[in-house]
């Protein structure tokens, strides 16, 4: 067990490990990447999206099992690989802060299991488990506490994930929560600041919290970039394509000629504005004194495909009083002074999950 939110299933010897691709597969598609090394640097080797069939998963809970290994064979058969890395949806995680007395860290695990129904409602037998020391308190010889991440999920949906994969073809070295695998990418591991992190997706927004280079927090809303889509449907009359368009073209632009594109859009946009705020609001408040100023939230980083619309970073900004601005999912991965990926910077900011796994394959080599 990784202490490090990762649900390893078939660990394999250092010497016989493969750079795994990263698959980020939701209700609606999939997408991979898969990375190469070149002379100490990564390469893209190659990447894409596909479409999930309608309704073989449904808020991150398989429906149909037997179209999903179909599907995931089909996928297979193209890139004909055998190692993968796989994203666990983020809505069916049960996560914890948990406070823990001072103990060997090979105990934790045990002392974790005696008392998890505790704070998720999940027993030991039905839950897989993992955790995340992210703070460590001394006082004296004897007093303090550890922080503990916690986060579990249903034991029969791991197993639904893993065997759809096996069954498919593919060898999952790593399940892998969203938000760990897209903080990967999003935040260099030296950088110990606090920023708030947004996955802007078509079927929901991811929250995660990152400081010190660790997730201390997480949370999704189900408000996500179909609903942008719906709210233009609605109010100009026109078919889910043609929404699609005008989003992509006009976007949140508050001008004489986009005015009632732009209320449409703000009708989402402001209610995605207050949840960001509800949770900084909380996370700077409950800090320490002596953390204040070195631990409140200094940045906004958005990622996902419909992070992308025109203004929105500039919104939020304006409404929340912190620097907003799209991620550099490379971060952590290419200089563009030695290499330029094929993909285009706002294409790139839907594989930023796919990327944050297939890097996971080369952290497991050290």
């Amino acid at each position: 067990m990784k202490k490090g939110l990762i649900l390893e299933w078939f660990p394999t010897p250092n010497y016989l490990r493969m750079p795994a691709v990263g698959i980020d597969i939701s209700d609606k598609s999939l997408k991979y990447i898969e990375l190469s090394k070149k002379k100490g640097n990564f390469l893209i080797s190659r990447y894409g999206t596909r479409i999930v069939p309608e309704g073989i998963i449904e808020e991150g809970q398989i429906k149909q099992k037997r179209k999903l290994v179909e599907f995931l064979k089909s996928i297979n058969e193209e890139l004909k690989v055998k190692f993968v890395n796989v994203s666990l949806p983020e809505e069916k995680a049960f996560l914890s802060r948990i406070e823990l007395p001072l103990m060997k860290e090979e105990e934790i695990k045990n002392a974790l299991e005696f008392q998890m129904e505790e704070h998720i409602p999940l027993s030991s037998s039905d839950a897989i488990f993992d955790f995340e020391i992210a703070k460590k308190e001394e006082v004296g010889k004897r007093d303090g506490c550890f922080q503990i991440n916690l986060v579990a999920y249903p034991k029969l949906l791991i197993e639904n994930y893993r065997d759809s994969f096996v069954e498919a073809g593919f060898t999952p070295l790593v399940f892998e929560m969203e938000t760990q695998a897209f903080a990967r990418t999003m935040v260099a591991p030296e950088d110990k600041e606090s920023y708030f992190l947004v996955d802007f997706g078509k079927t929901r927004i991811s929250f995660a919290i990152v400081s010190d280079g660790k997730i201390q927090f997480t949370s999704t809303i189900k408000i996500s970039g179909d609903d942008l889509n719906n709210a233009l449907m609605k109010d100009l009359d026109i078919d889910f394509f043609r929404a699609e368009e005008i989003k992509k073209e006009r976007g949140l632009i508050k001008s004489k000629n986009n005015e009632k594109i732009f209320n449409a859009l703000l009708s989402v946009a402001s209610v995605i504005k207050d949840e960001i705020n509800k949770h900084i609001i909380y996370w700077n408040s409950h800090l320490s004194d002596d953390d204040r100023e070195q631990k409140k939230i200094k940045k906004i980083l958005l990622c996902g495909g419909d992070s992308n619309l025109t203004g929105f970073p500039e919104y939020l900004s304006y409404e929340l009083k912190l620097p907003t601005e799209l991620c550099n999912p490379w971060v952590n991965i290419i200089s563009f002074e030695e290499y330029v990926p094929a993909i285009e910077l706002g294409e790139s900011l839907i594989y930023t999950v796919a990327l944050g796994l297939a890097l996971r394959s080369f952290s497991l080599e050290k």
